[in-house]
């Protein structure tokens, strides 16, 4: 039997009931529609090609805003949320935006769910959101989930204002801090190789972290 692990998913599952993305001031616009607007495609790109026949997995797809830029240079997209009330946004919004290349995935049943042979595993923001041991738990089982040559680039995040771990006491949005250091040692652990570990400062806030890695030697 799988340990259970310390997860805050619950608490976001309550959250995205309470319509956390048409409330937040990051993703409402003034005019009251959600933003729309997204670098995702520009910033995997800065790392890798997306190529029309990759098979993509986004951890944390939300309403599909970042999804909406990526799928339609790829073959397929696979979005992990922690709810269907989430991923039917998402399906929706992508829909509208002509993307029929979209599959939703359960966060708590993404190991059995995701399919093997990706070329791409990404997430942005996300990570930052979460337990430590959540994400620890992404990252030591993508490896099975990759085809050999599959990449992986997370942006981690490394606030003045966060905490070392998540707490689990109230509905809540934390700012969860990984550093260099602990992003190494999470890589390793995993037994993929980190291709590049570059820092995003943030004025007034502290950084932003992208790894890239994956099962290939370079």
């Amino acid at each position: 039997m799988e340990q259970s692990l310390k997860s805050n998913v619950e608490m976001w599952k309550i959250l995205q009931e309470r319509d956390y993305f048409a409330t937040h001031p990051c993703y409402r616009q003034e005019d009251g529609s959600l933003l729309t607007k997204a670098s995702d495609d520009q910033i995997i790109e800065r790392f890798m090609d997306l190529a029309a026949k990759k098979r993509v997995a986004v951890i944390g797809c939300g309403y599909g805003r970042d999804v909406a830029v990526i799928a339609p240079k790829v073959g397929h997209v696979w979005g992990i949320d922690v709810s269907e009330l989430i991923l039917g946004k998402a399906v929706a919004y992508l829909r509208e935006r002509g993307c029929d290349n979209f599959t939703p995935v359960l966060a708590e049943r993404w190991k059995e769910d995701l399919p093997g042979g990706l070329d791409l595993v990404y997430s942005c923001i996300v990570f930052q959101h979460l337990t430590r041991e959540l994400v620890r738990d992404y990252i030591l089982n993508i490896p099975g989930k990759l085809a050999p040559h599959g990449e992986v680039l997370c942006q981690f995040a490394d606030m003045e204002y966060g905490t070392r771990d998540a707490g689990l006491e109230h509905p809540h949005e934390p700012s969860v801090r990984w550093n260099r250091q602990d992003i190494e040692a999470l890589v390793a652990e995993s037994g993929l190789n980190l291709y590049a570990l570059e820092r995003q400062p943030i004025e007034g806030h502290g950084d932003w972290w992208w790894a890239h890695f994956g099962p290939a030697a370079r």
